[in-house]
């Protein structure tokens, strides 16, 4: 092995960098969850911030290094970095690219992986190939650069790679292509060229210039002698996929353009004005447009709008492709060109007027615009076709779908007159395609609906049956798994798109509810929206002028319905599969900002109106209700029911309550699991719902028992009270059980929960005046205002009420038992002890060692002693450096020292692996008070190492009972422990 660099260069210049970027050196204040607390916006933006200016410093760093030929130092921050940025394409990238260069090709393939999967990027694709070659696994290699070489037009410095793969391929040569239109490739025998199944070249050699129907042709084959090349068929489409945006600002129309499967070509703009052709080249790389793709290169354009006429003007690209924003007409330059100004309007008046209500026909329309996918607009059709009505029609929309075989089934569904047909010459975007139907309307009722959702049985008659439930009712937009304010389980992230039994079974959870009031929408959503027949034609159609690629449009007509007097309502009772548009990445963001700047100026106050009616949240019960008939119907099933009380700040407590959870589900076992929450208490139904069953305490605590006690809930585990309702320690014998208390730390005695004293170390328990004392001076971290006798009076009587106790280390046992005589308390180990054979002790070679220090290192956890070791070794120039597998309380102080790399925080199940890749020669546990168990001290032990703790808690106890170590007496100077760790290392 070659001798270990010294780590001073790791961090050498950290804290002038810090202080140079302006980084906040401080840590935000720790914030408190739980019953009566809340964390504010302002909470999490200091806290993100902070974490956003460490990962992002960090990601410096390793750029910096990666670029100055340090690969071991770039490796080590750009990991960082992924770790404290796990969600970072370019920070997983760059770590990625970083791994390739250091030859871990397992580590390097998964990154790549993860950005092939979520972005076009041909370079990504070309390094997951390479280490999948390295890993063995040619198969997969040749056919993933394959795919590159078929859809992207590949960089010169991917040419070599072909050699390394072609020969795998059974194929006489390879090609590809580009914007440019130009066939590259190999083959040392002359070859066809076909476009869409028509020849267009023969007997010709490579680089061949492509006819100009290649710009509008799908597919290109490219053969010699009866062989396909290697990278054929060529997706055309793909090349050509544009990604671009257009807007207005500083009187000019600007925008930005690329192609991400061939981001070297130069693009052309072409601003159509009906009456002319304006022809850009967008040279320039685009600064401010901060797209998540690693290595984006989008291109800049822009004109003054003085130069153009005052009309609708189309953004194309030499394609005919829209850029995301166009067109843009007079309407939108008059919002975004002029100057913002404060809104002093209120939201809305709340004098509401009432609307002109009209005799409407009977009968409904429902609009359909399609576009892409045939296999989802066929089911949306047939959802709706097998809904009961006589009076129900069907209008399809076809926007110039590029899908033949979508046109088609539309063409099959009209001919047999299941559906009306109307199809667009040139693709006009959704708002424009739902005008089209609502034209058709003739003041019928009509129901929106995108193609992608699927309508349940009844789900027509529901959404007619509320348009009549009171006469200013004008849209009614139903629950769905993708429909902002009204998702569900979640209104705050993402759903995933349940299945279709799913889906159903949801529908028929919230038809089955008891009837609900009318609850007012702030507006509706169009994926699948009612609209009475009288309200549409007094409100109008859809504003094509200013929403005309959508987003926006359902917002404006609502609102302007509301002011004519129409109330904009939910189905409570009715739940709508919604599958969601595939994302447009930043151009969709981009978009949604834009015309929601218009819609707040067209309509003042509209976003003070949302976060009204999201902070009220009136749909909450309606949610909780479903949740609470998912939970009932699921303990039906099951064969028990265990409950859990614990906290929700995760660390080791956590790490228990899944094992456990995980053991129960084994054996048939529905899991709950209760949590403090801000209003009271939180019920995971473990498999079902795990959001919306909230009780406000103490107002529903009677609810709650009730619920609960229909679970007919079996075993009652109390892990941890921190954060909850103090009446939640009554909720065993409300529900008659007896807690099973499993023990995890020392609040039962000790305000401060670890034992550390004033001195940060542990505090020997002294009496109950010294605990007095220590909590005076430091506080306490229970909600409690108790002293620490009734405290501990209190925890004896909870204690000896319990079924049963548990420790899991003898050291807890004993110490339970000192506080609380004759307390019975049964040990049960938290893991079974088999660990991998400890790594062989390297010979005393003059190399510097590694010691790995694992978890997160706060005060009780020894960062004190991490930093004064640290700090010796810089005093004595010890061959010893640290690896901290997690984070600190202060990582700048430690690395600092020049002797301590910290590697972000990690998930469980990368413990192993991220330990063993620094290669350390021991491990040391500095905790500073007597742990319960320490998963951290098994993570040492699975990653192979020997351990080292003071002689205190269970970690001295599993490290003594194993072997696997040594213990030192609390308090050994920090020289001396740091010759221990040298001499033991070897």
């Amino acid at each position: 092995m070659k001798p270990r660099p010294s780590w001073q260069s790791l961090n050498d210049g950290w804290a002038h960098a810090r202080e140079g970027r302006h980084l906040p050196t401080r840590r935000p204040p720790p914030v408190r969850s739980g019953f009566g607390h809340v964390i504010t916006d302002k909470d999490r933006a200091d806290w993100q911030r902070w974490h956003d200016a460490r990962a992002q410093e960090a990601y410096r760093r390793g750029t910096d290094a990666v670029q100055a030929g340090d690969q071991n130092t770039g490796l080590y921050w750009l990991g960082r970095a992924a770790r404290m940025a796990r969600h970072d394409p370019n920070v997983i990238f760059a770590f990625g690219m970083a791994l390739l260069s250091a030859g871990r090709w397992a580590a390097a393939h998964d990154a790549m992986l993860w950005i092939t999967e979520r972005f076009i990027m041909r370079k990504a694709l070309v390094g997951q190939a390479i280490a999948l070659s390295h890993l063995g696994r040619m198969a997969e290699a040749v056919s993933v650069f394959e795919r590159m070489l078929s859809n992207y037009a590949p960089a010169p410095e991917a040419f070599p790679w072909v050699q390394r793969f072609l020969p795998h391929s059974g194929r006489p040569g390879w090609c590809a292509t580009s914007n440019d239109g130009i066939v590259m490739g190999q083959c040392p025998n002359p070859v066809m060229i076909w476009l869409d199944g028509e020849c267009v070249a023969q007997d010709v050699a490579l680089p061949f210039t492509l006819p100009e129907s290649w710009m509008h042709a799908s597919q290109l084959t490219v053969s010699s002698q009866g062989q396909v090349l290697y990278g054929a068929p060529i997706a055309l489409g793909a090349i050509r996929t544009l990604q671009g945006f257009a807007t207005v600002a500083h009187h000019r129309l600007e925008g930005w353009i690329w192609y991400p499967a061939d981001p070297d070509f130069t693009p052309q703009v072409v601003i159509d004005t009906g009456t002319e052709r304006i022809d850009l080249t967008a040279s320039e790389l685009e600064q401010g447009a901060k797209l998540e793709k690693p290595l984006a290169r989008p291109r800049h354009f822009d004109i003054p709008l003085a130069s153009l006429p005052l009309r609708e003007i189309r953004i194309l690209d030499r394609y005919g492709q829209p850029l995301t924003g166009s067109p843009i007409g007079p309407a939108v330059i008059s919002l975004l060109d002029r100057k913002e100004e404060p809104t002093t309007r209120p939201a809305r008046n709340t004098q509401r007027k009432k609307p002109r209500v009209a005799a409407r026909p009977t009968g409904c329309l429902v609009i359909i615009p399609a576009y892409r996918d045939v296999v989802l607009t066929r089911a949306c059709i047939d959802a709706v076709l097998a809904q009961q009505g006589d009076d129900i029609e069907c209008l399809v929309v076809d926007d110039a779908s590029p899908e033949p075989e979508l046109s088609l089934c539309l063409d099959e569904f009209a001919a047999r007159g299941a559906i009306t047909l109307i199809r667009h010459g040139q693709n006009r975007g959704f708002t424009v395609s739902a005008n089209a139907g609502l034209a058709h309307a003739a003041g019928r009722d009509v129901i929106l609906l995108n193609s992608d959702a699927l309508l349940p049985v009844g789900g027509i008659s529901r959404l007619r049956a509320w348009l009549d439930r009171d006469a200013a009712i004008g849209t009614v937009t139903p629950f769905s798994n993708d429909a902002t304010i009204l998702s569900y389980p979640s209104v705050t992230k993402a759903n995933p798109t349940p299945d279709p039994k799913t889906g159903q079974g949801f529908d028929q959870i919230f038809a089955s509810l008891p009837q609900t009031g009318l609850i007012d929408l702030p507006t509706g959503h169009g994926f699948c929206m009612a609209i009475r027949g009288d309200c549409l034609a007094q409100t109008g159609l859809l504003n094509v002028e200013i929403f005309a690629q959508g987003y926006g449009e359902e917002n404006d007509f609502c609102c302007r319905a509301a002011e004519l007097g129409w109330r904009n309502i939910a189905a409570t009772d009715l739940f709508v599969r919604h599958v969601g548009s595939v994302s447009f990445g930043r151009t969709r963001t981009l978009l949604l900002d834009r015309n929601l700047r218009m819609l707040n100026k067209l309509h003042p106050g509209y976003d003070s109106l949302v976060r009204q009616f999201v902070d009220a949240d009136p749909l909450a019960p309606v949610r909780r209700n479903v949740g609470l008939v998912r939970m009932l119907a699921r303990r039906r099933s099951m064969k028990q029911c265990l409950m859990m009380v614990s906290h929700d700040s995760g660390g080791g407590v956590e790490r228990v309550v899944q094992q456990r959870r995980d053991e129960a589900e084994k054996e048939g076992t529905q899991v709950l699991i209760l949590r403090p929450h801000l209003k009271g208490c939180r019920i995971e139904d473990c498999g079902g719902d795990v959001t919306n069953l909230v009780f406000s305490l103490p107002y529903e605590w009677s609810d709650l028992v009730t619920v609960l006690r229909r679970m007919q809930i079996g075993r009652i585990e109390w892990h941890h009270l921190l954060g909850h309702a103090p009446g939640m320690k009554t909720l065993a014998s409300a529900l008659d059980l007896q807690w099973d208390i499993v023990l995890h730390d020392y609040v039962w005695f000790c305000p401060r929960i670890c034992l550390v004293g004033p001195n940060h170390h542990y505090c020997g328990e002294p009496s109950l005046a010294g605990c007095e004392s220590c909590v005076a001076q430091q506080g306490t971290l229970i909600d409690s205002d108790l002293s620490v006798s009734e405290l501990v009076g209190r925890s004896n009587d909870m204690l000896r009420a319990a079924r049963a106790v548990f420790a899991s280390s003898h050291d807890l046992q004993r110490r339970m038992r000192r506080h609380f005589p004759g307390l019975d308390v049964t040990l049960e180990p938290l893991e079974t002890g088999h660990y991998p054979p400890l790594k062989p002790a390297r010979p005393r070679d003059g190399h510097r060692r590694r010691i790995c220090v694992p978890g997160a290192i706060g005060r009780e956890k020894g960062f004190e002693i991490v930093l004064q070791l640290a700090q010796d070794a810089a005093n004595r120039n010890l061959p010893l450096d640290y690896v901290v597998a997690g984070y600190t309380i202060d990582d700048d102080r430690l690395m600092a020292t020049g002797h301590v790399m910290i590697t972000g925080e990690y998930r469980e199940d990368e413990a192993t692996r991220l330990i063993e890749s620094f290669e350390c020669d021991l491990g040391l546990i500095p905790s500073v008070w007597p742990e319960t168990w320490c998963f951290a001290l098994s993570n040492l032990w699975n990653a192979g190492l020997r351990a080292v703790s003071f002689d205190l808690g269970a970690q001295s106890e599993r490290i003594q009972k194993s072997g696997r170590g040594a213990v030192v007496p609390l308090g050994m100077p920090v020289p001396l422990l740091s010759n221990f760790l040298l001499h033991l290392s070897h």
